[in-house]
């Protein structure tokens, strides 16, 4: 007797228009399966058969605009905003039959109403292929995936996965060297990571190779660098993921833990963190260590992945920095070609450059403009890889362009540019 009496009450306030028919939003969910979720909503319609379809209906245009309390967290798939392309194509599911090709059942309660314009009230259960309709979605085109729901396959064919350098934990700001150099359990633990890294495609760039060329670059870089700021910048990796191992032994046996954190290389942003502590064996650290560095690599690369993965959309984040020459005739507050100064100039440039507009300016001096967080295209298409490069060739042809003598160094996601 209750439900007579609600479903009027429900209907009056849950009716919402859309494309010239109204649809309730009064779906509840009674359970949620693997593919489909069970709902009750009711519809509306001039006849019987009608308001059934229109239940059905119903319960679709609740899920994408509206949302359903305890699924999803009451998220409609279609978000708060959705875009006009997204509209229209849902409306277009709505307002053709394909919109049956989302529902998996469909019960009519015995109770049917009539509402004030005697139109027939209908309650029906039904079960809603919710996994079919946003896949269906995100085929078309109109609804992105969340970054961890993108596999780390599509990640490596959408932009360049990053290449990473192993590097040991540094305790009491000692420096790297000074962190393996008499430490033979984190040499072993980062030879050890190195190679889960490598079983999982991903390219590695040697730390021992680049300690060893540590005095070429101290050379190159000049002393304002530290040097193990000078092994990361010119290593060519985009990520360093720092390893740190500790040892427990007893009577019964050898216990490692094990911790890895990544971090990106131009930004310093922190990308993953995983830490694991292996069980009680009578074996030695290298063994423990190795099954150890197997199974948390994979898991680990996803948190980077997923990371990555929000990169198909604002992009690679690099930094630049622009330096005047002692003997240029210019500075950052001379007039070019009496458009404006050209540190305007300049900022101009990279807004109009980076992805969606996103950069940030680090600091300006008559002889110095600094921008860190650039984010510049990353994708792949035909085959082709969109990088830093690109965007440093872009603009040391649109100086040119102007006029302006430059040189350009690329280091890692850094460039520097010199104005003559």
């Amino acid at each position: 007797m209750l439900r007579k009496f609600l479903i009027p009450l429900l209907t009056f306030c849950a009716i919402l228009p859309c494309a010239a028919q109204d649809y309730t939003a009064d779906a509840t969910l009674l359970r949620t399966e693997e593919s489909y979720i069970v709902l009750e909503c009711s519809g509306i319609a001039r006849n019987k058969k009608e308001a059934v379809e229109m239940a059905k209906k119903s319960a679709i245009y609740t899920y994408l605009y509206i949302g359903i309390n305890g699924f999803d967290k009451g998220r409609p798939l279609l978000g708060r905003n959705p875009s006009d392309e997204a509209r229209a194509y849902a409306d277009r599911i709505l307002g053709t039959s394909s919109y049956a090709n989302y529902i998996r059942n469909c019960t009519i309660d015995d109770n049917i109403n009539k509402t004030a314009k005697r139109d027939v009230q209908v309650l029906a259960k039904i079960e809603l292929y919710h996994v079919s309709l946003k896949r269906t979605l995100e085929n078309a085109g109109v609804l992105k995936r969340s970054a961890d729901e993108i596999e780390l396959s599509e990640t490596r064919e959408a932009i360049a996965m990053p290449t990473v350098m192993v590097v040991p934990f540094r305790k009491n700001n000692e420096s790297y060297e000074e962190a393996i150099r008499n430490n033979s359990d984190m040499r072993m633990a980062i030879s050890k990571v190195n190679e889960g890294f490598i079983n999982e495609g991903v390219e590695t760039k040697d730390l021992l190779t680049c300690l060893n060329n540590a005095e070429t670059y101290r050379i190159r870089m000049g002393d304002g660098m530290s040097l193990d700021d000078m092994i990361l910048a010119n290593s060519g990796a985009d990520v360093s993921v720092s390893v740190d191992i500790n040892q427990d032994v007893n009577s019964t046996g050898m216990r490692v833990s094990l911790t890895l954190q990544a971090t990106e290389v131009a930004t310093g942003n922190t990308l993953a963190t995983k830490s694991e502590v292996s069980g009680r064996k009578r074996t030695t650290a290298d063994v423990l260590c190795g099954v150890m560095a197997r199974s948390m690599v994979g898991d680990f690369l996803k948190q980077i992945a997923t990371r990555m993965a929000t990169k198909m959309d604002t992009g690679q984040s690099v930094s630049l920095r622009f330096t005047i020459d002692p003997s240029s005739a210019i500075n950052m507050d001379t007039e070019i070609n009496n458009i404006m100064p050209l540190s305007d100039i300049l900022i101009s440039w990279v807004k109009r450059h980076a992805v969606n507009g996103r950069y940030h300016t680090q600091g300006r001096t008559s002889t110095m403009l600094s921008f860190s967080d650039i984010y510049v295209d990353n994708s792949v298409e035909n085959g082709m890889q969109s990088d830093i490069n690109d965007f440093a060739l872009a603009l040391y042809q649109y100086l040119k362009g102007l006029n302006i003598s430059v040189s350009r160094n690329i280091t890692g996601n850094s460039v520097d540019i010199v104005i003559y």
